[in-house]
Formats: C-alpha cells, sequence, structure tokens
C-alpha cells in the first residue's frame, strides 16, 4: 500500500513541476523569504546585536496572504518575497504573527505579485503513516525543493520559538533552515507547516499541524492576537495503583492528579487532590491521554489548545471519592518567567552601574550556560497578578561606586530597603524618591547589597558616558 502511495506522490510531484503550465504551476504559490533582522542584546538592553540576513519559506494563501513562521520575521527590518519563476524580490509587510505557535501573515502591496499564483487550500492533518511532501527552500541552493516522507507520530512538544508545549506533527521528510515556513502537502493541499528540528536524531523534522494552524486564523477573525490559553494547574500522572486506591479511584476509572492549581484558576472549580476523569467527555487516561474518534492518542491539554480565550472547558472530577462535574474557562497564563520578547525594546534601569531588567525566556536565552537554576525554577509558577513582573540584576557596570559587587549577575532582585519588588517601574519610583542615606537591594538567598545612595546617583553620567549607555532607563509607557 505504501509503494502505491508513494508513486502517486511523486507522480503529482512530477505534474506540478513537467506537465503544468508555469502559470498554473501550483508550487507557484511556494514562496521564498528573505529577511534583515536585528535582535536585542537582553544582557545589555539598551543595545541590538548585529544585524543577519535569513531566509526562510512561505505559502500563498486565500486573499492574497502569504502564511510562514513567526521566527522568520521575529525583529525584522526588512521583509521581502521572492517566488520560484521570479528573480524579483517583492517588499513584503507582515499582517499577524503569533510567536507561540511560530505563525505569521505577510502580503505583498504589488498585485503583480500574486498574478500567476493560484492559492493553496488546507485540509486536516492526516494521521501517522500518511504520506507527504515538504516544500520549500532550504539552505544550499536557490531553487525549490522537495523532499517526500511521512508522518511519523503527532504529539505535543515544546515549540523552541516560545517554549510553549502545543500540538506538533513529527516527520521522516528532510527539513533543513530554509524549510521552515513552507508547506507540508498531502494530495495537494496543506497538511502542516514546516518549522523546526532535531539535532539529536536523523531525519527529526516537524510541523505545525491544522489543528494549531485553524486556531491561529480563528484567532485573528477580530484583528488582533489573543494567542493560546491554558486550564491553570499542574497534574501528576497516576499509573501507580496504591496512588490510585488513596484517591479513591474505582478499578475502572482512570485520570490525572491535580497537584498545584495557579493563582488566578478558580479554585471552587478544581481543587489539589482532584482526580481529572474526563475532559469536555473525553476519557482521560491515567498518562494524561484522550483517545481521539480513529482511535489516535492526544494529551488532555490539546483540548484547551484548540478553544479561543474565553471559552469552557468541561471537567469530570472525582473528588474525595465523588463525581464532581465542573468547568474552568480557558485563560491566559501569566508566567513569572515573562514571555520571549519579540518586536520590543527591552525594558531596563540603571542606578549605579547596577543594570537591572525584567526575568523573560529571552533573558534566560541570552545568559546561556550562566542562567541560574534558582531564575531556572520560576518556569512552572505563575505571578500573582498580571502586572507582577521578577526582576533581575543583569549585570554591574563596574565602577569605584560599585566596588566589590561588580561580579554579581543574574540575580533575583526582591526588595529595596525593606519593600518587596512588584515590578520594574515599582523599583524606579522606590529609588528615585528614596530620601535615605543608604540603599538596600536585597536578592534572593539573603544577599543584601548596601551602598550610598548619594554616589551611586553621582556615579550614573560618567557611567553611562564610559559604556556608551543613551540613558539609565527605558519602561514602556
Amino acid at each position: 500500500m505504501r509503494k502505491v502511495m508513494l508513486f502517486t506522490m511523486l507522480a503529482w510531484s512530477a505534474a506540478v513541476l513537467v506537465a503544468a503550465p508555469p502559470q498554473n504551476d501550483p508550487l507557484n504559490a511556494v514562496v521564498k523569504v528573505e529577511v534583515t533582522s536585528s535582535e536585542p542584546d537582553f544582557i545589555l538592553p539598551w543595545q541590538n546585536l548585529r544585524s543577519s540576513d535569513i531566509s526562510g519559506s512561505g505559502v500563498v494563501i486565500s486573499g492574497n496572504r502569504i502564511l510562514t513562521n513567526a521566527h522568520n520575521v521575529a525583529d525584522a527590518t526588512v521583509v521581502a518575497v521572492r517566488k520560484k519563476n521570479n528573480d524579483t524580490l517583492f517588499p513584503a509587510k507582515v499582517m499577524f504573527v503569533n510567536h507561540e505557535c511560530d505563525l505569521a501573515l505577510l502580503t505583498v502591496d504589488d498585485p503583480k505579485f500574486f498574478a500567476d499564483i493560484t492559492p493553496m487550500e488546507f485540509a486536516e492533518t492526516p494521521p501517522p503513516q500518511s504520506l507527504v511532501v515538504a516544500a520549500g527552500y532550504p539552505l544550499g541552493g536557490e531553487g525549490l525543493s522537495l523532499t517526500q516522507g511521512i508522518i511519523s507520530r503527532i504529539e505535543v512538544r515544546r515549540y523552541a520559538q516560545s517554549w510553549m508545549f502545543l500540538l506538533t506533527a513529527q516527520v521522516d521528510a528532510a527539513i533543513n533552515p530554509g524549510n521552515s515556513g513552507g508547506p507540508v502537502l498531502c494530495d495537494g493541499k496543506i497538511v502542516g507547516i514546516a518549522f523546526q528540528g532535531n539535532n539529536s536524531g536523523e531525519n527529526l523534522g516537524y510541523m505545525i499541524p491544522s489543528d494549531v494552524i485553524k486556531h491561529f486564523f480563528k484567532d485573528i477573525e477580530d484583528g488582533r492576537v489573543d494567542g493560546f490559553g491554558g486550564l491553570g494547574f499542574q497534574y501528576i500522572e497516576l499509573d501507580n495503583p496504591d496512588t490510585r486506591a488513596y484517591l479513591k479511584m474505582s478499578p475502572e476509572q482512570t485520570g490525572i492528579m491535580v497537584s498545584k492549581v495557579h493563582p488566578g484558576t478558580d479554585k471552587n472549580a478544581i481543587k489539589v487532590n482532584d482526580v481529572v476523569l474526563a475532559v469536555d467527555g473525553k476519557s482521560v487516561a491515567n498518562n494524561g491521554n484522550i483517545r481521539l474518534p480513529d482511535g489516535q492518542t492526544r494529551h488532555f491539554i490539546t483540548v484547551a489548545n484548540n478553544k479561543q480565550l474565553g471559552e469552557k472547558v468541561a471537567l469530570t472530577l472525582l473528588r474525595d471519592g465523588k463525581i464532581v462535574n465542573s468547568e474552568l474557562t480557558v485563560r491566559k497564563l501569566h508566567g513569572q518567567v515573562e514571555p520571549f520578547m519579540y518586536d520590543t525594546r527591552p525594558e531596563y534601569y540603571i542606578v549605579g552601574g547596577l543594570v537591572f531588567t525584567r526575568l523573560s525566556h529571552s533573558y534566560l536565552l541570552a545568559c546561556g550556560k550562566n542562567r541560574p537554576d534558582r531564575l531556572l525554577r520560576k518556569l512552572d509558577n505563575e505571578k500573582d497578578s498580571p502586572d507582577d513582573s521578577v526582576v533581575v540584576l543583569s549585570l554591574v557596570l563596574g565602577d569605584e561606586a560599585n566596588i566589590g559587587y561588580h561580579l554579581l549577575m543574574a540575580r533575583e532582585l526582591v526588595a529595596v530597603n525593606g519593600v518587596k519588588i512588584r515590578n520594574l517601574r515599582h523599583l524606579v519610583e522606590l529609588v528615585d524618591n528614596c530620601k535615605d542615606e543608604y540603599i538596600t537591594f536585597n536578592f534572593a538567598e539573603d544577599l543584601p547589597v548596601i551602598l550610598n545612595l548619594k554616589h551611586l546617583r553621582e556615579a550614573n553620567p560618567r557611567i553611562l558616558e564610559r559604556y556608551r549607555v543613551p540613558a539609565d532607563r527605558y519602561l514602556k509607557k
């Protein structure tokens, strides 16, 4: 059967490449995306890193739109596209971008760009073992590349662009740098968008499946990007029979145990030690999986991921041995580690050479191997309030005013003169309004830094000049 499918797909590929007239070639819809970008330096947040040129792929869809990856256009200063049958670079504009699911929509103002392109259509992502073709412009050549393979499995994995867990499909077709944003096709229709690989094995490429793409399109119908939400609790699997017995589960019952309820989640709707037996009527296995009608497995969180913010998820719970029907609203989760900061300037504040900024995924990534475990542990925690943010000492610009502390870096600031810090703006207000002779910065793990505030203020101008810093702060309005 697979040989027949392979022959059919190869015949389709040959047909579109050889037999179709140029103006009707469906692969004209697969375009090359060329971008110049300038990424902020999150350790020295007043400056940018060196600009870079990257290339990826995209596909023309209805409405004169080009679907591609968000990471292709992140921090872009110039975006342009090039067609398979035309060497002209056409300037493009970003319409919508969602870095959580690594998808973006572009358009081109020049109508000539779309003149000989038939937009591609979408289809549902087929089950594992289905034959697919990845189309795009990988590095190492200028022309369109087609590679065949099968869908190996469909599962929830971490997206490199956002570190968010969403549905992916693994394919064994070659997906290399430059393929990102290109369509993965089955029977000539888009069933996924290529977006990342895995260097730990051979031919481990991944595509964004139709479920995630449909969510993105539904989200932007109102003209804005809201993104994905969650249910706001953590859980443990229940493979151990003694744990199930302790929770008063009957032999035929399966589910997962709620181990933590985040701030912002309705604590009457779900409680610690509740057993989630089903979500939206679908039974939850002891490992957190649910079954689709065709027998495929999915992680239960995909039920929430398929819904827009504000929609409800019905829960069947076991609480103290009794069945309880409840529901949770899919909502934005505000982690203590803020999301990656793309297409924006990082906020910062400098006093006496001490450089403070907000803890984000971008900052942790910039720290590389130097990122401390104490900050990584915050990845699983949610803020008490959306206005809160963890403030970190990024580094110290050495000066006589801060002598003895110049090697400090990547430290969480918890208080100033005994006042707990809520966010970076709160820190600025406390320091600017401080009338005391000395100021104490209290860092995590009981590390106090005590300095003369007058000396810090006097040092600021010379430190800014010495290190070529344009201003002592940048705060968004």
